[in-house]
C-alpha cells in the first residue's frame, strides 16, 4: 500500500509538471501569442528549472534527517506559494508585464521566471528525494533512478495528453490553475509525510 501510494504520487507530479507547460502557454497565448518565440522561451524556463530543481533534491537528500524534512516542506510550501501566486494573479501580472517590458523576449523572460520557473523547480526537487526514499528501502541506486524517473515520465505524457485533449477543451485555464494547486497541496502532503525516515514515522 506505501509503495502504492509512493509511485500514485511520482506519476502525479509528472503531471502537474508537463500539464502546467500546456497551461502556461495558454496562459501566455492572450499576451504573446504562441509562436516559436513564446515556445523557446517557455520550453527552456522548464527545462532549467528541471534541472535546478534536480540539483536541488539531490542536495536535500543527503542532509541529516530532520534537516532534509526541514527542506521538504519549505520545498512543497514554495510550490504551493508559486502555484497559489499564478493562478491568482497571473493574468494581472503578465498584463502589467506586457506594458512594462516592450521588448517582447525581456517581458517573456520576465514572464516565465516570475510565473513558472519557482513552481516547477520546487516539483523538480521532490524527483532525487524519490529516488532516495527507495534507495533506502534497499532498491539498488541505479534501478531506483530509472524506475523514479520512468514513471515520473509516464506521469509527463499523462499530463500533456489530458491536459491538451480533455481538460483545456473544457475547463477554463483559470479553472484548471486552481486544480493543479489543489491536487498540489494533496500530492506534496502525502509525499512529504511518506519522505520521512521510519524513525520519525
Amino acid at each position: 500500500m506505501l509503495i502504492f501510494a509512493f509511485y500514485s504520487v511520482v506519476v502525479t507530479l509528472g503531471i502537474l509538471s508537463m500539464g502546467f507547460q500546456l497551461l502556461a502557454s495558454r496562459l501566455l497565448n492572450p499576451h504573446f501569442g504562441s509562436s516559436i518565440i513564446v515556445w523557446a522561451w517557455l520550453i527552456s524556463t522548464f527545462l532549467a528549472a528541471f534541472s535546478l530543481g534536480s540539483m536541488v533534491g539531490g542536495w536535500i537528500s543527503n542532509l541529516a534527517p530532520a534537516q532534509r524534512n526541514r527542506g521538504q516542506l519549505i520545498g512543497a510550501a514554495l510550490a504551493v506559494l508559486t502555484l497559489a501566486l499564478t493562478a491568482a494573479f497571473g493574468r494581472t501580472l503578465l498584463g502589467q508585464i506586457e506594458l512594462a517590458f516592450p521588448a517582447m523576449s525581456t517581458a517573456l523572460l520576465v514572464s516565465c521566471l516570475g510565473l513558472f520557473f519557482l513552481p516547477v523547480t520546487a516539483l523538480s526537487s521532490f524527483g532525487p528525494q524519490c529516488v532516495q526514499f527507495l534507495a533506502t528501502r534497499g532498491t539498488p541506486p541505479g534501478k531506483a533512478s530509472g524506475i523514479v524517473y520512468g514513471a515520473s515520465t509516464l506521469g509527463n505524457i499523462a499530463g500533456v495528453m489530458l491536459t491538451a485533449f480533455v481538460l483545456i477543451p473544457h475547463f477554463r485555464v483559470s479553472t484548471l490553475l486552481y486544480v493543479w494547486l489543489a491536487v498540489a497541496v494533496a500530492s506534496l502532503a502525502g509525499l512529504v509525510r511518506l519522505l520521512r525516515p521510519p524513525t520519525s514515522a
